[in-house]
């Protein structure tokens, strides 16, 4: 009866140390938040070293640093517009839509190089552990729920 009290518990912390490991290919990555970013974890997980000792300079040869400053620029741009009431904030947000645009893109050309340097084999692993990933963050989100709702919330 104990083990399945503690079942939730146990599979929401593994699911959290699992998310760990993708938080370091996000984190290196920059901000994460999209899509390549956890490609780019899964893939990270069953990387070989030689490709982990590359990435640094991948991400150096890239444009992502720069692009990440164009958006936080046509972000000020477009806050600055909003707060000096201007009628039209379509350039603004043209312009801030490109960047991320931009960064979106780089990000997944981070990913598609370091899983296009991985096995078949490497890669079938990373395909299996994003599958499971997004499988596990259903379930703990749903054990989140439950608890809120148990909460009364």
């Amino acid at each position: 009866m104990v083990s399945r009290k503690f079942s939730p518990f146990i599979a929401a912390v593994a699911g959290a140390a699992i998310f760990a490991v993708t938080g370091y290919a996000q984190a290196f990555a920059g901000h994460g938040g999209h899509h390549g970013s956890s490609a780019l974890g899964a893939c990270m997980a069953t990387a070989p070293k030689s490709v982990k000792t590359g990435l640094r300079s991948t991400f150096k040869s890239s444009s992502l640093r720069t692009d990440e400053k164009a958006v936080h620029t046509a972000k000020q741009a477009l806050d600055q517009a909003i707060l000096a009431k201007s009628t039209s904030l379509t350039a603004d947000e043209a312009a801030l839509s490109a960047a991320e645009l931009k960064v979106i893109q780089d990000r997944d050309a981070i990913a598609q190089n370091v899983c296009g340097q991985l096995s078949q084999a490497q890669l079938s692993a990373a395909s299996t552990l994003y599958t499971d990933l997004q499988s596990n963050r259903q379930t703990v989100r749903g054990y989140f729920q439950s608890a809120r709702a148990a909460a009364g919330e």
